[in-house]
């Protein structure tokens, strides 16, 4: 339903949802809790640019290593490394901050996480602690098949030397770049998203919509194999000539507004979380279990689900999420992976995929 419809409200199971035009504002006072978190992460996004920033003095770009005589060159360190650090040491633990000062120490997902790990909340950490030790990344070189070694950079400039084509962003002020880029970044990952929706690529980008309840580690459950944000994401910001610098600021806010999405905060933050950033309430929707009613709310930025016509409105906080397949859940997530990598191929050769 486009955001031109009228305000009424539509009936998920046994879940309401309230869908409109004027995308009615739920009632949520501003509270003392609320304040705590603008403030939390205002400073950590002023402490996120002095730590980048000072990384950035100390690391090369760039590094060339001589193994068994041959000279292998590593692009991208600092986006690569410094992303990496400071979503462990600053971004993770101001989200768990965030999350604990708005919903409590009983409600949050860093006492769920330390006393009562659920299964999965469980593949959370799995995939998280994997994520940080590289084996996911390498998982899935293998299973992209060579598609994930595809650098970027190395296609812009193989483009620029064919056709002389490049987008220099150097006269642009560092504070313009990195709003910008974010803002392209947001476009291209909402199409990325919507795409892996299609049935040929859902099996892929299912492992992460089965997750039977939020935690802010949930953001980062991804299958290793899933690869159309390569396409879609990395090289055309690399066309757009994007600076690993300005990206490195770029990424670091994606992965802060991914965890907060995913947080189990249950405000609707506003006029901000219908425009401007996706609160985790309305990123719930995007999570729904039911298929009564189309998918929505793809993009962490709403302008782009409200231009393009799949902006859903606010759902009840408590609304069911997961998906109907059966997952194990758990520590052990090698098996679900490799179910849901053989569920792809299977797709590629006519099987449809279940949700």
């Amino acid at each position: 339903m486009s955001a031109g419809d009228g305000a009424h409200t539509a009936t998920l199971g046994a879940q309401s949802i309230d869908v409109g035009a004027a995308d009615a504002p739920v009632a949520t006072a501003f509270s003392l809790r609320s304040l705590t978190s603008i403030v939390l992460f205002g400073t950590g996004i002023l402490l996120t640019a002095g730590l980048a920033f000072g990384l950035m003095q100390l690391l090369p770009d760039q590094l060339s290593l001589h193994l068994l005589g041959h000279t292998v060159t590593v692009r991208s360190v600092q986006e690569r490394l410094i992303s990496r650090i400071v979503v462990v040491l600053l971004i993770l633990p101001l989200a768990l901050m965030i999350e604990f000062a708005v919903v409590g120490w009983s409600k949050s997902s860093i006492r769920d996480l330390l006393a009562s790990r659920s299964p999965t909340m469980k593949t959370d950490l799995a995939i998280f602690a994997l994520g940080q030790t590289q084996l996911l990344d390498l998982a899935g070189r293998v299973m992209m098949l060579g598609l994930g070694l595809i650098s970027a950079i190395w296609v812009r400039d193989r483009i620029h030397d064919l056709t002389g084509f490049a987008v220099d962003p150097a006269a642009l002020p560092f504070l313009v770049q990195v709003p910008l880029y974010f803002l392209v970044y947001s476009f291209f990952d909402y199409w990325t998203h919507r795409i892996s929706h299609m049935p040929l690529i859902w099996p892929l980008h299912r492992y992460h919509h089965s997750a039977a309840e939020f935690c802010t580690l949930t953001s980062d459950r991804q299958h290793p194999a899933s690869f159309v944000g390569l396409f879609l994401i990395n090289i055309p910001l690399a066309l757009l000539g994007a600076p690993p610098v300005v990206m490195v600021y770029v990424v670091t806010l994606v992965n802060a507004f991914g965890y907060l999405e995913h947080s189990k905060m249950t405000s609707d933050w506003g006029l901000i979380g219908r425009w401007i950033i996706q609160s985790p309430r309305h990123h719930r929707l995007h999570h729904k279990l039911s298929m009564d009613e189309p998918t929505g709310h793809y993009s962490m930025v709403p302008l782009w689900d409200r231009l393009f016509g799949t902006w859903r409105g606010t759902p009840a906080p408590d609304l069911a999420i997961g998906v109907s397949r059966p997952y194990r859940h758990g520590y052990w997530v090698i098996a679900d992976l490799l179910r849901d990598y053989a569920d792809f191929f299977r797709g590629l050769f006519g099987r449809p995929a279940e949700l």
